[in-house]
């Protein structure tokens, strides 16, 4: 159904959504385009073009299959994107909303990554992210020299280009922090998450996104970042945190551990 409804709209649409926004907090934009056949999906250097001319954080696009899981790829203006959490989001609102499909739940298929979204209610959505495992980090020392010595108790992902998150002593320490970014990308490809909680409310994390090595220093909005914020701070299940990205543009998101799952409960919408 939903594929017969695409084949008879137009093709070469490209659509846009503001994800992550809840009041004074904007959020990300993406855009959504829907290829018409596999070889445009397959296309990496024609979708790039797209995205550059796009000039957003990160463009999705989607290849609808009718027998399983819809395609997705996401590129940055600079290169493809392993994951985008607020990318698969914007291509959920897209097929849900704007194909006034009846189906409550989407499934992407990635070359990484297997993304479930479910459609709560009008503009509000649940994505079920795999949980994750951090490893204690070796070299604090060498990372006090770039990061700071505020910063404490450094754990990372595998592989090399994973992440590695980084703990803070309070919001406004937070606000404040700076790092030597050469120095950073001349020893690892880990995109750095830098975290605090509130000490005045248990279930309120902070946090902010840094990526330099691939083309933006700092994000403003990362659903990818939900998983390890729960692993980090080790989260107990069936608990909602609310989760402040603390970015120039500012992000909220809840987020819930769930078996082997973290749920991110997100707001989508078109801009005005």
């Amino acid at each position: 159904m939903l594929k017969t409804h695409f084949e008879d709209t137009q093709k070469n649409a490209v659509f846009v959504r503001q994800v992550f926004c809840s009041g004074r907090y904007k959020g990300n934009t993406a855009h959504v385009k829907l290829c018409a056949n596999l070889a445009e999906f397959t296309n990496g250097e024609y979708l790039q073009s797209v995205a550059i001319r796009n000039e957003s954080a990160a463009t999705a696009f989607v290849f609808i299959q009718s027998d399983g899981p819809h395609l997705i790829r996401w590129f940055s203006p600079h290169s493809e994107i392993q994951f985008c959490g607020h990318g698969a989001l914007a291509a959920a609102d897209v097929l849900i909303a704007a194909f006034n499909t009846s189906q409550d739940a989407l499934y992407f298929q990635s070359a990484s990554h297997s993304v479930c979204v479910k459609s709560t209610a009008s503009s509000k959505y649940i994505m079920f992210l795999p949980q994750l495992e951090l490893i204690v980090s070796s070299r604090p020392r060498e990372m006090h020299n770039i990061l700071g010595q505020e910063v404490g108790n450094l754990k990372y992902t595998e592989p090399e280009n994973g992440y590695l998150v980084a703990q803070l002593p309070n919001r406004d320490s937070l606000l404040n922090f700076d790092f030597a970014v050469d120095k950073y990308c001349q020893i690892t490809r880990r995109a750095l998450v830098v975290t605090a909680r509130d000490d005045n409310h248990s279930n309120t994390l902070y946090f902010r996104y840094f990526a330099p090595q691939y083309g933006v220093k700092e994000d403003s909005a990362t659903g990818s970042a939900a998983p390890l914020l729960a692993a980090f701070w080790q989260l107990p299940n069936n608990q909602v945190f609310n989760c402040f990205q603390l970015s120039s543009y500012g992000a909220f998101y809840q987020i819930s551990r769930e078996s082997n799952q973290v749920c991110v409960f997100a707001n989508v919408q078109t801009p005005s």
